[in-house]
């Protein structure tokens, strides 16, 4: 008998069809659910997965945009107009992240998307989250909403669909009156008309950004301007959504949902980051490093995938990682940690074991899988010398690589109780040589020597 969650009443089962072309995605999918618990069924066709779409009812489907007969835009419609499936939550799978595609997908109703390579936390958690909202009664959970329309017609009938969906609405009719609210900090989501009274919508957006503390607050543009410049003026403002009136109901609710799950993920990360923030001030105190190494070694991690390409969750995770990546020094003895001299043998033993240490104290966050896989392997070397488990070559992960030279070129550059500091020319000539010997990645020590100028400011 199939698996169903029971939560205020709803009932839906946890079955996940998903549709790709590729096997080895369809075998690796499948297997990240089930072991989650969920039931997996599978499609390497677009109209084979409309077809088990009516069969099976799943309560969520995975999408690949690029399959062989039909295209998932294609899928996704034909899901969407019929009635038996169109309220079937659809996350689209794309291996390009800036693919036109996406966007597309997200204004016909997609409940989300992800990019290609995911890992299994990542998964995880958007398919919880779907469930979890499908299950859950009152889907606003009172959450705080501002609407600033100057229209009493759609400002009244925003403010009853909200209502009724749950979430808690202050109105205000100009853009004046959503600046000074705005600034309150107290809303999950902002809904916005572009053509206002005293000031139009871009400038209210682009205020509101202006505030640090706002600059994660999610804002949804509503108005009548529906060209390429006036959506493309929008974004670059700072909107998140940009939907054209007459609103529909249900690509508003779509949108207001995964909104409010991008807003409590970033509450949920900004609450992490000063739980991080505490537990690297212990680490201060315990390692003999100069002041702020933890956070350096982070900042430039952050920098160099900037560099590199890297962006969105894989910064974050980056900025975790520097910040933690020697958590494991906290159950280090003391007397190895500050002792002025070489170690003996016994002694670098153990003060090698505090990268596993840390992915222990790590891993059992929810969501830090990656950042506990970093944190320890932050000591290999490309060439096989490092610990703990001596990976070689492309076995180093890419953000292993960023993360480890960050941590070496911040520990040549700071004083350390049995030497001086190196300078940077000095740093980076050592570098350059063990990536000649091998040890280092050549492309992340090239941006590494690109990027002197703003490491300096650090």
């Amino acid at each position: 008998m199939m698996n169903k969650d029971r939560t205020g009443g709803a009932l839906v089962e946890r079955k996940v069809l998903v549709v790709d072309d590729d096997i080895e995605s369809l075998r690796l999918y499948g297997d990240m659910l089930r072991r989650a618990g969920y039931a997996a069924v599978t499609a390497s066709t677009g109209w084979e997965g409309i077809d088990l779409a009516v069969k099976e009812q799943p309560g969520l489907i995975l999408l690949d945009l690029r399959l062989p007969d039909i295209t998932g835009l294609t899928v996704l419609e034909t899901l969407r107009t019929t009635l038996s499936t169109k309220n079937i939550p659809i996350i689209v799978v794309s291996a390009i992240s800036k693919d036109d595609n996406v966007m597309k997908a997200m204004q016909m109703g997609a409940f989300d998307y992800v990019v290609k390579p995911i890992t299994y936390d990542d998964m995880i958690r958007r398919v919880e989250l779907v469930f979890f909202s499908r299950e859950r009664q009152g889907e606003g959970d009172q959450a705080p909403v501002l609407i600033v329309e100057d229209s009493a017609i759609d400002g009244t009938a925003l403010s009853e669909q909200l209502g009724s969906w749950g979430y808690q609405v202050t109105w205000v009719q100009t853009g004046r009156e959503g600046i000074e609210q705005a600034a309150t900090g107290n809303f999950d989501v902002i809904l916005l008309d572009g053509l206002l009274p005293d000031i139009n919508g871009f400038e209210v957006v682009k205020e509101i950004r202006a505030t640090e503390r706002l600059g994660t607050t999610p804002v949804i543009m509503l108005t009548v301007l529906s060209g390429l410049v006036d959506k493309l003026k929008g974004f670059e403002s700072g909107a998140d959504e940009f939907l054209n009136k007459p609103v529909s109901w249900e690509e508003l609710r779509v949108r207001m949902r995964s909104l409010m799950r991008l807003r409590g993920m970033t509450k949920q990360r900004f609450a992490l980051s000063e739980v991080v923030g505490v537990i690297t001030n212990a680490i201060e105190l315990t390692e003999a490093t100069e002041p702020r190494h933890n956070q350096k070694v982070a900042s430039i991690s952050v920098i160099l995938g900037k560099r590199m390409g890297v962006q969105g969750h894989g910064l974050w995770v980056l900025e975790m990682a520097g910040s933690l990546h020697d958590v494991g020094k906290l159950v280090i003895r003391r007397e190895i940690l500050f002792k002025p001299g070489k170690l003996d043998p016994s002694e670098w033993a153990e003060m090698q074991r505090h990268s596993e240490y840390g992915e222990k104290i790590i891993k059992p966050v929810h969501g830090f899988g990656e950042v506990a896989d970093i944190v320890r392997h932050h000591h290999e070397k490309m060439d096989g010398s490092g610990y703990p488990d001596g990976l070689k070559g492309d076995q180093v992960s890419r953000f292993v690589r960023i993360v480890s030279v960050a941590d070496s070129y911040e520990a040549l550059i700071s004083d350390r109780t049995y030497r001086p500091a190196f300078t940077r020319d000095q740093a980076l000539e050592i570098l350059h040589k063990e990536t000649d010997e091998g040890r280092w990645d050549s492309q992340v020590i090239a941006v590494l020597s690109a990027s002197l100028d703003d490491l300096d400011n650090l």
